[in-house]
């Protein structure tokens, strides 16, 4: 069974096809470091595509694709960039399903390894040992896995899409479950019980995650944006929720206009703000969180899920934390978790709003 060391490489998996993608994505890298990627992407662009991979949370260092190793030296690459804040070196990142994009599905399959090592006993060799047998223990005692015979299935590969509902407050849908009981949505192993009773459990990686990622393109339209006033029903109830200004945020994704950046502390919407995030929070399932050599383990059940969803106001960050990126961030805190909302261009194709993403950091 692999060990934890496999998961502690850097996640090389920005594959940047623009300058507009860069500056989309690095919002809140030191402006020098940004104008040497874009530097260095330019000089590479068009030998090899994609020519450079990046770690967005590793503000130092660019991956530059083991295609060109041979033809070009790292120093020589260097050189001809002019590069003094950025260190590049060769390797190809998540290309060929590795790295970030696989990291989550080998944990997966790793701690489903494990339950299996566990329930066959301790002469098995993949019984588990330090955090995950832990991990295990802790399922241990909140579901006695020790008392009956059960199977484990690996299911994070389906990939359950919860789109956003803008019927009465905004929720994600259910589409799995009933109501805020998400289980069968979120699984990624479903251990089934010889009861027929199934526990879900939810797998995570590294300290800060995501919730959801909803699309939002067709409630932001670019006409309005260009004239400044964002007017679909959905849109404004959405930018009302968080307390966003509506004529800056056109500002900040109009290409045609400067942007309005700034950082600006809102009073939300909080009971519709609850709903939301309750909704992509969600109960009915068992939370897995690997950080560092550690793992979490915690039920999320109903009153986890309404604490964890429960804020008392938030910072709107017009331009990202930088001030020059296309998206707005929205940062607030609950009892258990800081979280992140970003509206953005996430494909860095034309600077237009497409999608939603929470991502949240355990406190």
């Amino acid at each position: 069974m692999q060990t934890f060391k496999g998961f502690l490489y850097e996640a090389y998996s920005f594959f940047p096809k623009s300058e507009q993608d860069i500056t989309t994505t690095l919002t809140d890298w030191p402006e020098d470091n940004v104008k040497e990627v874009i530097a260095l992407f330019n000089h590479l662009k068009g030998k090899v595509n994609p020519p450079i991979n990046i770690d967005p949370s590793v503000k130092t260092k660019v991956n530059v694709v083991r295609a060109l190793k041979g033809t070009y030296t790292e120093a020589e690459i260097a050189q001809s960039v002019g590069l003094s804040k950025i260190k590049i070196k060769f390797g190809n990142g998540s290309m060929g399903n590795r790295g970030a994009n696989n990291r989550g599905n080998l944990f997966e399959k790793d701690f489903k390894t494990a339950l299996d090592g566990w329930f066959a006993g301790e002469n098995n060799p993949d019984f588990p040992s330090g955090a995950m047998l832990d991990a295990i223990k802790d399922l241990d005692t909140n579901y006695g896995l020790s008392k009956t015979k059960w199977t484990a299935k690996v299911e994070g590969e389906a990939n359950t899409r919860r789109p956003l509902d803008f019927r009465g407050k905004i929720r994600l849908t259910n589409t799995k479950g009933k109501g805020l009981n998400v289980g069968p949505s979120v699984t990624d192993i479903t251990i089934k019980k010889e009861s027929g009773e199934e526990i879900y459990l939810s797998l995570k990686i590294e300290k800060t995650t995501t919730f959801f990622n909803v699309g939002i393109k067709t409630k932001f339209l670019k006409s309005e944006i260009n004239e400044g006033e964002i007017k679909n029903a959905d849109a404004k109830k959405l930018m009302d929720l968080f307390g966003i200004d509506n004529k800056r945020f056109c500002t900040v994704f109009n290409p045609d206009v400067k942007t309005q950046s700034g950082i600006v502390k809102v009073r939300p919407n909080l009971s519709a703000l609850k709903i939301l995030l309750g909704s992509g929070i969600g109960y009915g399932y068992h939370v897995i969180h690997k950080m560092g050599g550690s793992i979490d383990s915690y039920k999320m059940d109903r009153a986890r899920m309404k604490e964890s969803a429960t804020v008392t106001d938030a910072t709107v960050y017009y331009g990202g934390k930088g001030g020059k990126g296309k998206r707005v961030d929205i940062e607030m805190s609950s009892p258990h978790y800081k979280f992140k909302l970003n509206i953005r261009d996430s494909r860095g194709k034309d600077g237009y709003p497409d999608r939603m993403m929470c991502d949240f950091t355990k406190l």
